[in-house]
């Protein structure tokens, strides 16, 4: 899937333990897609998740998709799957 938007470094794929992004920040890809920059609060597989109010992710259905896993801590990019706004 293609991840073409204006902010430099951003990547869906990427997972780190330092944060790079402020915690919430949002940007569209050229697909229209809605992605969120996250940390996760527990191990999280491929799949739907949700995102809290202070963006943490979990591993629970939710209205979001972790691409890429992460492990419990890290920060990353997640999809929103509802609305692209």
């Amino acid at each position: 899937m293609p991840f073409t938007i204006p902010m430099v470094g951003a990547n869906p794929s990427r997972r780190t333990t330092a944060r790079e992004f402020k915690l919430g920040t949002s940007q569209l890809d050229d697909s229209n897609q809605t992605w969120v920059y996250v940390q996760a609060s527990e191990a999280v597989a491929t799949g739907t998740c949700t995102v809290s109010g202070a963006f943490a992710l979990t591993d629970a259905a939710g209205s979001y998709t972790a691409d890429v896993a992460f492990v419990s801590g890290e920060y990353g990019w997640v999809r929103k799957t509802t609305s692209p706004l």
